[in-house]
């Protein structure tokens, strides 16, 4: 059982250091106030890291009282006004540190909780394909980065659809930032591709945690783009490891729909990756989601016990229902799995999408709505098909939840304030 651990700090990047080890659940904690009232609540978090560039030493010391008669254990990190009163913060029994990076505090506080770094697992690579555009691969991808990262797996998503990216516009990624095509440019046939290179094009995006090599790019050209390019690529971001300090447990591949042209899904299978296919029920879909199966079929050995079928709720007033297709998928294709289904919810989508200055994740809008339920569902049944371990639990009862229970959720604006302030 993970440890939660309420995060009262300023220094940006302590969630992701804190995923490199094993029992840590943090909780990024947007106020004093709050933190005040969920010490003091019927079920507190058993640990809160209390940082000193978040409130007076006064407001410190009322947190840490209140926190003590609660039976809360409290970790202090001195970086501002509170390290002259170091050793008063020591006389009262706290553990306290003045260290101010990330990855330092990180194993300061995992060494005081006793949790051990996560071993390095072997890199999974999951390409989310299909042979028809706008059945639902860069939401269904999204989905998936959103919720692997939540379960404390470090993922990558690359940019594949290198016509007309989703992600960009999906996450709020600035226009400019460089694409792995620009390398191709840069020297002769595929040399350019190495882990070092890729590196430095890697875009962290911070709100959500989630790293992106980016695709589409209009100052170069995707058609010069060839097949043993991608081959390369790939073959660098499975080497990241050389040149980062820690690997990526999932690689999430969005592709487009040309899988003739730029048969990435099929590379993911034929190198012992997995191929989602996201699959609505209407006749053109299913048909294009069947002849994605042919290509996958027709290889040798057949690789479509890769293929993993992610039903996809159809709009109003479609007269073929999930439970109709279910049966003709397992019937013409039963090697490849149903996981799960992602259901339609254009309200939860378009509040987040609606926020005008930042990205805001559906999965915060809507925590406990069926959207978001199915997500957490995908991700667990994807990893259990695939072998992958999540180091974090499944989210259960939220912070929010255990302060406004009788709240269905949180509007953009306070999702966008709590990730702001995290």
């Amino acid at each position: 059982m993970a440890t939660e651990l309420l995060l009262v700090t300023n220094t940006p990047g302590m969630v992701e250091a804190l995923a490199g080890y094993n029992g840590i659940q943090p909780f990024p904690a947007p106020g004093l106030a709050r933190v005040r009232s969920l010490v003091v609540s019927e079920q507190p978090p058993p640990v809160v890291y209390l940082e000193d560039t978040r409130g007076t030493v006064a407001e410190l010391w009322d947190i840490i009282h209140a926190a003590q008669a609660h039976g809360v254990r409290v970790l202090v990190g001195l970086q501002s006004i509170g390290i002259v009163h170091a050793s008063d913060f020591a006389d009262a029994g706290l553990a306290v540190t003045t260290l101010r990076e990330p990855e330092a505090l990180a194993g300061w506080i995992a060494q005081q909780l006793g949790a051990a770094r996560r071993i390095a697992a072997r890199q999974v690579t999951i390409a989310v394909g299909g042979a028809k555009g706008g059945i639902g691969k860069s939401l269904v991808v999204s989905a998936l980065a959103e919720g692997m990262h939540r379960r404390g797996l470090r993922v990558l998503v690359v940019d594949g659809d290198l016509s007309n990216s989703g992600l960009v516009p999906e996450f709020r990624i600035p226009t400019g930032f460089g694409s792995f095509l620009t390398l191709r440019q840069e020297g002769r046939g595929h040399t350019q591709f190495t882990p070092a290179n890729i590196a430095r094009l890697i875009y962290h995006h911070a709100p959500s945690g989630i790293d992106f090599l980016l695709g589409a790019d209009e100052a170069a050209l995707a058609a010069d783009f060839t097949l043993p390019d991608w081959r390369a690529l790939m073959q660098a971001i499975g080497s990241l490891g050389e040149t980062l300090e820690q690997d990526y447990d999932v690689v999430l591949i969005d592709t487009g729909p040309d899988m003739k042209k730029r048969p990435y899904a099929l590379e993911a299978a034929r190198n012992g990756g997995w191929v989602v296919l996201p699959s609505p029920p209407g006749r053109k879909e299913r048909a294009g989601v069947g002849i994605a199966l042919q290509q996958f079929a027709a290889h040798q050995p057949d690789l479509t016990d890769r293929c993993l079928l992610v039903l996809m709720e159809p709009e109003r007033g479609v007269t073929v229902g999930l439970r109709h297709v279910a049966p003709l998928f397992s019937q013409h294709w039963p090697k490849a799995r149903i996981v799960g289904t992602l259901p339609r919810d254009p309200h939860l989508v378009s509040l987040a999408n609606e926020e005008a200055d930042r990205y805001v994740s559906p999965l915060d809008v809507g925590r406990f709505r069926p959207f978001s339920l199915a997500v957490h569902d995908l991700v667990d049944t994807i990893c259990t098909v695939i072998g992958l371990t999540p180091p974090q639990p499944r989210p259960t009862a939220s912070l929010f939840r255990r302060l406004f229970p009788g709240k269905p959720g949180i509007t953009p604006l306070q999702a966008a304030a709590q990730t702001g302030a995290s």
